[in-house]
């Protein structure tokens, strides 16, 4: 085993304290590479929360775990750490701080940034790894096939084409006519989704938009293009990295070879709070304003769609009620 083959692989966890001890189960089952875990706990309201991580990660790894606080400072990683946050700092910030974590562990080469809802199914990082340094030219991001729990159904989100201001503009426009007529987002838009028509006959697929429940990137390139914006709090955070990843050359793939579970939406609500909404709209406006180069009019015309939206849905929050 070479030291510098580790891969640091940062989950982030908000109170749902199972999913994270589920997800960790999951990858010791099958993993053989080299890893070096980083949970970072983003302001966990649930009182249990804590508690609970802290004493199953102290039976599973024993001495191998070390437990630490906003600030601290660290340069050599334990092979699990817990980072506590005093604060819920969105996926961006949050991930940031597993992120800075592992920039400064010279023993991390690459990193896996997972959501806690992921499952391994198989034994995928000594695949990613070599792919991704040995076979892909130009790579920034690789992933796997996401799959839905029963395992036979794909979580179409892992390879997705970008969004453009037009289809963003029409969806807040017309959501709740789509909402009426029972014209899903993904139907309505296949032509984003590269796995809608299933799985075609090659290894690698190049895609704008990997999940970012999943993703493989050399730790150096990611500190190079800034890691994540922290300037959303949640959404828009693919979209952000595909333009980053694009500006240099680099292009990110999906491979049909290995998979992993996405459960999906355990964490954020079908029928999202105003709260969610609003982080969506806010993160919505600021990579088209800063990362899409669209003009001032077109920009004009989506704050006015999200402000529709935004009423629209406060009025069936009220209604529902």
């Amino acid at each position: 085993m070479k030291i510098e083959n580790i891969t640091g692989i940062i989950i982030l966890n908000y109170n749902n304290y199972n999913d994270t001890i589920n997800c960790i189960n999951s990858i010791e089952l099958y993993n053989t590479a080299p890893v070096k875990y980083i949970i970072v706990d983003n302001g966990s309201t649930n009182p249990n929360t804590i508690k609970e991580l802290d004493k199953f990660l102290r039976y599973k790894f024993s001495e191998s775990y070390s437990k630490i606080y906003d600030n601290q400072v660290t340069n050599i990683l334990s092979h699990v750490t817990l980072l506590i946050s005093s604060t819920n700092d969105g996926y961006a910030k949050g991930n940031n701080k597993g992120l800075e974590l592992a920039y400064r562990d010279n023993e991390i080469k690459s990193i896996l940034v997972l959501n806690n809802d992921i499952l391994f199914v198989e034994n995928i990082i000594p695949y990613l790894y070599e792919s991704y340094y040995s076979r892909l030219d130009k790579v920034a991001i690789l992933s796997p096939i996401l799959y839905q729990k029963d395992q036979k159904n794909i979580d179409l989100t892992c390879a997705r084409k970008n969004t453009s201001i037009s289809e963003a503009i029409k969806h807040n426009l017309l959501h709740y006519y789509y909402l009426f007529t029972n014209n899903n987002e993904i139907k309505r838009n296949k032509h984003r989704y590269l796995l809608y028509n299933g799985i075609p006959n090659t290894e690698f697929i190049e895609v704008e938009m990997p999940s970012g429940s999943c993703m493989f990137i050399d730790k150096q390139l990611f500190q190079s293009i800034g890691s994540f914006d922290p300037n959303t709090f949640l959404y828009w955070e693919e979209n952000i990295l595909y333009k980053k990843t694009s500006q240099i050359g680099r292009n990110n793939y999906v491979s049909t070879k290995v998979k992993c579970i996405h459960l999906g939406a355990s964490t954020i609500s079908r029928t999202p709070s105003i709260f969610i909404v609003n982080c969506g709209i806010k993160s919505c406006l600021y990579y088209f304003k800063n990362y899409s180069g669209c003009s001032k009019i077109s920009f004009l015309i989506l704050k006015f769609s999200c402000l529709l939206f935004k009423n629209l849905y406060r009025i069936q929050k009220k209604i529902i009620k």
